[in-house]
Formats: structure tokens, sequence, C-alpha cells
């Protein structure tokens, strides 16, 4: 069976009653303005709905499972470890092109004494 465009709605609606209104992956309450209907792209088959967030980050995944290599094993392992990685303060050293708070305000100040506070820069 094939949804036409115009059955859409109506079917993400029902999906997201089953679902009782929460997102297939975080498990949030999902707004119906933020409720996307989500579906493998390699065989067209619908899955559930989502946060338009969440479909859009899971898009992200997919699309580059190839180029990182990224086997289904792989992608598990990096799902479970990922949470904790992101929140955990490795090192007291920071990357070269990161600025701080601080030096992105000494930036801003720097670049607007050239050309005068409020002014826009000359049209070219």
């Amino acid at each position: 069976m094939k949804l036409k465009h115009s059955e859409i709605r109506d079917w993400r609606i029902r999906q997201l009653g089953i679902q009782d209104y929460t997102c297939a992956l975080c498990g949030d309450i999902i707004e119906p303005t933020e409720a996307v209907l989500d579906h493998d792209h390699k065989s067209g088959l619908l899955r559930q709905v989502l946060h338009r967030g969440c479909n859009s980050m899971l898009g992200k995944i997919e699309n580059n499972t190839a180029r990182s290599r990224m086997t289904p094993q792989r992608l598990k392992v990096f799902a479970q470890n990922l949470i904790e990685y992101i929140t955990t303060s490795h090192t007291e050293v920071r990357h070269p092109t990161h600025k701080t708070k601080e030096e992105r305000a000494m930036m801003k100040k720097a670049m607007g004494r050239g050309r005068g506070r409020g002014k826009k820069p000359p049209k070219r």
C-alpha cells in the first residue's frame, strides 16, 4: 500500500494517537505542529511520528552512515556511549579555534572600533 500525499496528515495524526502523542525517539510529548511522519529513505516504508528536530538528527545519522562506515553494530555502541561522552569534560585544554565568551566580546569590540558604533558598513 502507498499513501497518497493528501493522506499523510490523517495517517500522521492517527499514528501520533497510537504513540500517545510522544516522539518514538526521545519519548517527549509532541505538539502537532512539531510532528513529522518518518520513513525509511531506502524502502519508502513508514516508521513512526517524530519531533521535527529528532527526525532531522536521524536523517543526518542515516545519510552519513556509509561515509562514516557506521555499521548497525558500531552505531549501537556509538549511541550507547554518546550521552556520557558529550557530557564529560575530558581535559582542561581548549581547541585552538575555540573562542571564550570574553575573547568573542573583545573581537566584537575591536571590529566596532573601525567603523563607528551602530553604523552599517558602507555598501560596495
